[in-house]
């Protein structure tokens, strides 16, 4: 864990090192996911219908001007994903039959470190330009935790947050990302605004014995703003 952040710092440093012979910009931001672990259909005929979950996610930014109006955009940040379940009857899941409902959910948070293509149309000193992005992302498990709460006749308890093993995940995840955006020039910076899509490539458990084939997938609305460097 050390090691990943330390290399994920070492390469932010060295792409800041390229403003000296570009106008390389820095930024930040941040938004909302809706994410859910895609089984096709291996998981939901254990569990039923698997619901998305809503959570947060950001990052640092670096923009590198390459040509035009390609650039390269890495980041480094967290988001994440999982999976929960509504029942009327969530012993269901467990062979009893009582009448307890409420919810589960699977909260897993990853360090992520999408490494971007970005195009923005229009001309260079256009006060709106709108964008797309594309490319890989390295990601790393960093914690897991089960999000329980319990509908009991007239109320509903307060959650409880429970950590998980991670022996049967895949710590790392190769994954990619794309976008649309519109960025507006502010003078001193730039205020952006993204739809985002992720999709994990590898398995998100695989014990070496049993492998699951389970994907994340989630969908943000990001804003974030970001001021060039070097100026």
């Amino acid at each position: 864990m050390k090691r990943l952040r330390h290399t994920l710092t070492a390469l932010f440093v060295a792409l800041v090192g390229f403003s000296s012979q570009a106008q390389v910009s820095i930024g930040a931001r941040g938004g909302v996911s809706l994410a859910k672990t895609m089984g096709n259909g291996f998981i939901e005929n254990f569990t039923g219908e698997l619901d998305y979950i809503v959570s947060g996610n950001g990052a640092l930014f670096l923009q590198v001007p390459i040509s035009g109006g390609l650039s390269f955009r890495p980041e480094i940040g967290y988001r994440q994903s999982g999976a929960g379940i509504t029942s009327n009857n969530l012993l269901n899941l467990i062979g009893a039959n009582l009448p307890l409902g409420g919810s589960l959910k699977q909260r897993l948070t990853y360090i992520q470190a999408p490494m971007l293509l970005q195009y923005d149309f229009g001309y260079e000193d256009s006060p709106v330009r709108p964008y797309v992005i594309l490319g890989p992302s390295l990601n790393y498990l960093a914690a897991g935790k089960i999000v329980s709460r319990a509908d009991l006749f007239l109320f509903q308890t307060p959650p409880t947050r429970t950590s998980i093993g991670l022996g049967s995940f895949s710590r790392f995840e190769l994954g990619g990302a794309g976008g649309l955006g519109v960025s507006f020039d502010l003078g001193v910076a730039k205020m952006l605004i993204e739809g985002r899509y992720e999709r994990g490539f590898t398995r998100v458990y695989d014990s070496g014995i049993v492998r699951i084939p389970v994907h994340n997938q989630s969908f943000s609305l990001l804003a974030g703003f970001s001021i060039p460097l070097g100026r």
